[in-house]
């Protein structure tokens, strides 16, 4: 019975599952049999409409830790020791799908990121409640597409439905932090709500329509390789000189970007070429660092 139970949360992890097709992955038993098990899962409903089996309210009390760690790995920032990890888990004898941990007593913010990636696997349109900035709290009826990690920071993808009063920013994902009073609205039957797009904080790779050529010193130069870094798909080698400085190119779509990026490192990083883009990353910096002294001085 328990291994049953197991395997029907696995299954109904990814996609919603109907009676048939829970007793094939079952063993071929009969669908009273599924039914019976069913019975003692109270977050687990059946759907006439659906013709088949989710979460109660998109949360399961158990998942696995195959499945939790798939989720959450992202969030080691370090490409090294993520590398060394996924390496490691693929080498332990026991199977990570067997092993089912309690949900209930994770953190809320783990319960969000689960909630909305069962959204996602069962093409779910949410109503959630969202913050952004000062802006006054608001509900919002979204289609999740995708969860990444951005500096340690857990953000969702989505696309505005149609329920919506008004159409907001394309593009910009939602802070999970943000993110409140997670409702599952309409299961999508005919739609695929996954995308598997490159994408950070301030939108998708594919979005990220400007490019400004850095030069690092050799202290910053060395950390960069030191720490894999670039393995960033926005971040791209281009040469290293006698003295062991590298130029690089950045590919971004908000100045903010690279903004941050330099004042990090200077003064041992400087813009180099002298397009446009590069002329307003110059005059932001310049202006924070004006603003930054008045401040000072008051």
């Amino acid at each position: 019975m328990q291994k049953r139970k197991t395997i029907i949360y696995n299954q109904l992890f990814n996609k919603i599952c109907s009676k048939d097709e829970l007793a094939k992955v079952c063993g071929n038993v009969s669908t009273k049999t599924i039914e019976n098990t069913v019975k003692e899962c109270d977050d687990i409903v059946y759907s006439k409409k659906l013709g088949a089996y989710h979460f109660k309210d998109l949360f399961p009390t158990q998942i696995s830790y195959q499945n939790y760690l798939d989720l959450f790995k992202d969030n080691l920032s370090n490409s090294i020791l993520k590398d060394d990890m996924i390496k490691s888990i693929s080498e332990v004898a026991t199977d990570l799908n067997t092993i089912m941990i309690d949900t209930t007593k994770l953190s809320e913010l783990s319960k969000k990121v689960i909630k909305l990636k069962i959204a996602i696997n069962h093409n779910c349109m949410v109503k959630v409640s969202y913050k952004r900035g000062e802006e006054e709290r608001k509900d919002r009826y979204i289609q999740p597409n995708q969860i990444i990690t951005h500096n340690t920071i857990y953000y969702l993808y989505l696309t505005y439905d149609e329920r919506n009063k008004s159409q907001e920013e394309k593009g910009r994902p939602f802070a999970f932090n943000s993110i409140q009073n997670i409702e599952p609205i309409e299961y999508l039957k005919d739609k695929t709500l996954q995308t598997f797009k490159i994408a950070n904080a301030f939108g998708y790779l594919d979005d990220a329509n400007k490019k400004v050529t850095l030069k690092l010193k050799e202290h910053a130069a060395h950390f960069f390789k030191r720490e894999g870094l670039f393995k960033n798909p926005y971040y791209k080698f281009l040469s290293e000189d006698s003295n062991g400085e590298i130029e690089m190119e950045m590919i971004y779509k908000k100045d903010i970007e690279v903004v941050k990026l330099v004042q990090q490192w200077m003064p041992l990083i400087y813009v180099v070429n002298d397009s446009t883009d590069a002329k307003e990353i110059i005059n932001g910096i310049e202006q924070n660092y004006n603003d930054f002294l008045s401040g000072c001085n008051r």
